[in-house]
């Protein structure tokens, strides 16, 4: 199981472990914690509750940038939250969609060069 984490910076590690586990800063969770704000758990493009399963697979507001997660092949999330390779890919794509406001400084700190 370490071997998954390997080659991940510490927020990308957080924010993979909070993915695998379903406790992250999107509206499903958000709205089951009763976070002011979150009056559904529906995502913004109303196909899904806005998990990061959703967000990898099936949210049309991510169709044209999810090309990434699958690097030249067809990944299921399983392979994306689950193999080093995917969850290298999986980390920085979600970090970069700007959904999770808990990690926009670790994003502008890691990734402010690219």
């Amino acid at each position: 199981m370490l071997g998954l984490y390997e080659g991940l910076r510490k927020a990308e590690s957080a924010l993979l472990t909070q993915a695998r586990i379903g406790r992250i800063g999107l509206a499903k969770f958000l709205y089951g914690r009763s976070v002011p704000g979150f009056t559904t758990a529906t995502c913004r493009c109303g196909v899904g509750q806005e998990t990061p399963r959703h967000m990898a697979l099936y949210c049309t507001h991510e169709a044209d940038k999810r090309h990434y997660l699958h690097v030249g092949k067809t990944r299921t999330y399983t392979q994306m939250v689950g193999t080093n390779e995917g969850a290298k890919h999986f980390a920085r794509w979600m970090m970069h969609s700007g959904r999770l406001k808990q990690f926009a400084l670790a994003k502008r700190l890691l990734y402010s060069s690219e």
